[in-house]
């Protein structure tokens, strides 16, 4: 049977990864305890995520994908206060959407390793692209601090707040990674 014969298959597998990386950190986890989750032998797991490397980047990737669209979107704007507005939205939007996945990435130190090099260098990336446009066209030392500052205000708390509803972590982030930025938060 072909990985699109079993969708729901698939994106279980994706749920009860996504749960046990978080409840017991994804160095911790074992594809054996995956499979259990879900149901299924071990040996299906491994017909539909050659490794837990693939379960990770296939769990990380669409976040990172609207990351990186977020970041992109907000280069192409004029203005450096409107670019570094649109770009603090357009990422916690993304972060947001994908909340718990978010939080592995921001609590997990033993997702970066050896296996998982290639998603965590599309990480690496896109936080270098985000600090960069905040940063603005040849930014001194001190607007590229900021930017970095303002950065990680806005996205590191995002999995230290699960019981902040979205819309009221969304507008303290935004406001105070903007302050950092010596940004209008206003409308």
């Amino acid at each position: 049977m072909s990985r699109s014969a079993e969708p729901g298959t698939r994106d279980r597998i994706l749920v009860v990864a996504r749960e046990l990386f978080g409840a017991h950190t994804y160095g911790a986890t074992s594809m054996r305890q995956i499979a259990e989750g879900v149901g299924i032998t071990k040996a299906s797991l491994y017909h539909h995520f050659a490794s837990k490397a693939e379960i990770l980047a296939s769990l990380i990737d669409p976040p990172i994908d609207e990351l990186d669209q977020a970041i992109a979107a907000a280069g192409r704007l004029t203005g450096l206060a409107v670019r570094q507005r649109s770009l603090l939205e357009g990422c916690l939007d993304a972060m947001l959407r994908h909340r718990d996945t978010m939080a592995l990435l921001l609590k997990d130190a033993s997702i970066y390793g050896d296996q998982t090099t290639a998603t965590m260098e599309r990480v690496v990336a896109f936080s270098q692209q985000a600090i960069t446009v905040l940063a603005g066209p040849r930014p001194s030392r001190r607007q590229r601090i900021r930017a970095a500052q303002a950065f990680a205000a806005a996205t590191d708390p995002i999995s230290q707040f699960a019981d902040v509803p979205t819309d009221q972590l969304r507008s303290e982030l935004l406001s105070g990674a903007l302050t950092l930025l010596q940004a209008q938060s206003g409308p």
